[in-house]
């Protein structure tokens, strides 16, 4: 019996099959996952995220995303790729965390702020 030596995958076919599995679980489980791994040129690969899944991760209507959108008025930055409405992973986390109060009587962006 031969002693074949195992040869270990790159780093990047090690993070190309860890973003097709993230996907692929983010698909399964219909929710966003964020995808922040880096590539050898030292840039983060962003997931973007269709209008539907950001809903759920916001806890809001898709209605509520595009009368956002139209307004202007909530701040959060969308990519649109032909008809396609996508978010930045890290654009819907920073929202998140710029939506953070300390009390009900703080000034915030809704209907009356």
């Amino acid at each position: 019996m031969l002693d074949k030596k195992k040869v270990r995958p790159s780093n990047r076919t090690i993070q190309k099959s860890l973003l097709v599995l993230v996907r692929r679980l983010s698909d399964v489980l219909d929710l966003p996952i964020s995808l922040h791994i880096g590539d050898p040129a030292g840039n983060i690969a962003q997931a973007l995220v269709p209008a539907r899944k950001a809903a759920a991760y916001l806890g809001v209507s898709q209605k509520t995303l595009a009368n956002w959108r139209c307004s202007g008025t909530r701040g959060l930055p969308y990519v649109q790729v032909g008809g396609r409405v996508l978010y930045r992973q890290s654009d819907l986390d920073d929202f998140i965390m710029n939506s953070r109060k300390l009390s009900t009587s703080e000034k915030g962006e809704g209907r009356h702020g």
